[in-house]
């Protein structure tokens, strides 16, 4: 275990001799663990890369399986459930509503690491996904930060002004924490988000250090991408996802992230085989897989433009880059859904192949790329198995160790505690812990052999101890039945050791329970599903909003019956 006071002497080191940095904090959306270059990716991410040499990668961080909880604990350094998102607002079930760990916003009077460090003297800034309330006292721009342009939303169009579900009304766009209701024509959501910070951020001449904290919307769904950077994955991804699946886990062992001889797990037996798709099927989630890449790829050409910005005013070499994801990839589709389907014909979304990733269309890469995605994971987002909670992690700047891989065991609430430390702010009450020993080529643990942590949201949910997982999750693909893995051998979660080693399984479920009943860790209702909780909560806005369509379409089918009703009437009186 780190003792405190072995941290403030690393954490001394590490600071002697540097002025306060800058720290630029990226989070991307959905992005998997291997999907970025230095990770093995196929997907070109040059400038991250770029970052991921000058600094430290990390092969063992978590982050919890839903956005918004990971995004709190992120913001403050402290558990999903403490800081009162223990789910996703828009999936809590109903029976929850009212409970401070399920608020489904930040809680009162927890202050956030921009509160923290505004309060050390640092200017504050943000763009992108904020998801962590969008009342008067929620917004960003209430909690720490000085300048905001944001939307509070699991997501929003990439192009236009306009909402991806039927759960909401609009794009909950702010700008300083007054509502938006025109984006520019020119509108390109990871463009925008760079823009604007660059404006924030201003140039050369101020003596405080800043806090950028950009939280792109890439990879989220609807995937959307300009033509021309999907057309550079044209033909990579024919070959179907077993094999994505297959090149992403040996990428991974080339790249020293994981054991050379760290077994693949299989796809879920319930999902999709490519060879069963129709040619057809096949060429369209080729084509969506290409338009993901080349999402992600322009959020890196993006970020790219903020480098230079910071090298053209002088603040590059005393800026420390955190680079991260939420979770894992988003494995959602809108195939099968008689809700959403009916949404999107009615407000004009459109899938077409030809247009895929441009305005007025709606991709996605359905669970099957997600599982291949999530290599050398099992699953995908919105389930606890390594796939939707192993998240990249990268760290360069100033008095960060480069070049190395960090295996130290790591979570998202680590993030803030750590940003405390380099810029001297502090971390009072927070139960993060600080990775400075890692980002100074130590290899001292974050976690020791006895320490732990857990997760859950959703109902999905897992427990840490050193090496050892176990990890439970609920329908569709989960059968709410714990598992034991041993994540040092075995990443991909392939072998159950329940049975093997039972006076551990029963020590760390029992760890679990107390650790939930500590954060206020609710059962979920029996039954309950978070995508069809999502979508009983889209009915009653879609038939206010929609009632239209669905007299339309009873118009469609009951005119005629009724006409043929009334001839037939017609020849018997005749």
């Amino acid at each position: 275990m780190v003792t405190i006071a072995a941290l403030c002497v690393s954490a001394a080191a590490f600071a002697q001799g540097t002025a306060r940095p800058n720290i630029v904090l990226i989070v991307a959306d959905d992005v998997a663990f291997t999907d970025l270059g230095a990770y093995g990716s196929e997907i070109s991410t040059p400038h991250i890369d770029a970052l991921a040499r000058r600094g430290t990668i990390f092969s063992n961080f978590h982050a919890t399986p839903m956005c918004a909880p990971s995004r709190a604990m992120l913001m403050t350094g402290v558990g999903s459930h403490r800081a009162g998102l223990g789910n996703l607002p828009e999936t809590t079930p109903d029976a929850h509503r009212g409970s401070p760990a399920y608020r489904g916003m930040l809680a009162e009077g927890l202050p956030t690491i921009a509160t923290r460090l505004r309060r050390a003297g640092y200017r504050t800034y943000m763009t992108g996904k904020w998801h962590l309330g969008h009342t008067p006292e929620t917004l960003p721009s209430a909690r720490g930060f000085d300048r905001t342009f944001i939307v509070d939303a699991t997501g929003a169009d990439n192009w236009e002004h306009r909402p991806y579900l039927p759960y909401y009304d609009r794009a909950e766009w702010f700008a300083d924490g007054e509502p938006v209701h025109e984006l520019p024509e020119d509108f390109y959501s990871s463009a925008f988000l760079v823009d604007r910070m660059i404006d924030f951020i201003g140039g050369t001449g101020a003596d405080d250090p800043f806090f950028a904290y950009v939280a792109f919307q890439a990879i989220h769904i609807p995937v959307q991408a300009p033509r021309e950077f999907t057309m550079r994955y044209r033909d990579v991804y024919d070959r179907g996802w077993q094999i994505q699946r297959e090149r992403r886990h040996a990428a991974a062992i080339a790249a020293g992230l994981i054991p050379a001889d760290a077994p693949l797990g299989a796809i879920h037996p319930d999902l999709r085989r490519w060879e069963d798709l129709t040619a057809e099927e096949r060429a369209w989630y080729a084509r969506a897989m290409a338009v993901n890449a080349g999402m992600l790829e322009a959020m890196d050409h993006h970020l790219g433009r903020l480098v230079a910005h910071l090298r053209a005013i002088g603040e590059y070499e005393n800026t420390v880059f955190i680079v991260t994801s939420d979770n894992g990839p988003e494995g959602n589709s809108a195939e099968g859904n008689l809700l959403m389907s009916s949404w999107m014909w009615a407000v004009g979304y459109s899938t077409d192949i030809d247009t895929l990733g441009e305005r007025g269309s709606f991709g996605f890469i359905g669970p099957e790329w997600a599982s291949a995605n999530a290599s050398p994971g099992s699953l995908f987002k919105f389930y606890a198995n390594e796939g939707g909670t192993r998240v990249p992690l990268i760290v360069s700047g100033p008095g960060i160790s480069e070049g190395g891989i960090a295996r130290q065991l790591g979570l998202i609430s680590d993030i803030p505690a750590t940003i405390a430390v380099l810029a001297g702010a502090d971390a009072g009450g927070m139960t993060g812990r600080s990775l400075i020993p890692a980002l100074s080529g130590e290899e001292t643990d974050i976690y020791g052999p006895g320490d732990s942590f857990g997760i859950e949201t959703a109902g999905r949910m897992a427990f840490y101890r050193g090496r050892y997982k176990i990890v439970r999750n609920g329908p569709p693909l989960g059968d709410n039945v714990w598992r034991l893995y041993d994540l040092e051998a075995d990443p991909g979660e392939t072998t159950d050791l329940s049975e093997a080693q039972p006076e551990l399984f029963e020590a760390m479920q029992a760890g679990y329970a107390a650790w939930a009943e500590e954060n206020g860790v609710l059962d979920m209702p029996a039954g309950y599903d978070p995508l069809e909780t999502l979508m009983a909560h889209s009915r009653g806005p879609v038939l206010r909003r929609y009632w239209w369509v669905l007299a339309l379409l009873a118009g469609i089918v009951i005119a005629p019956a009724v006409l043929l009703a009334r001839r037939r009437r017609t020849r018997r009186l005749a």
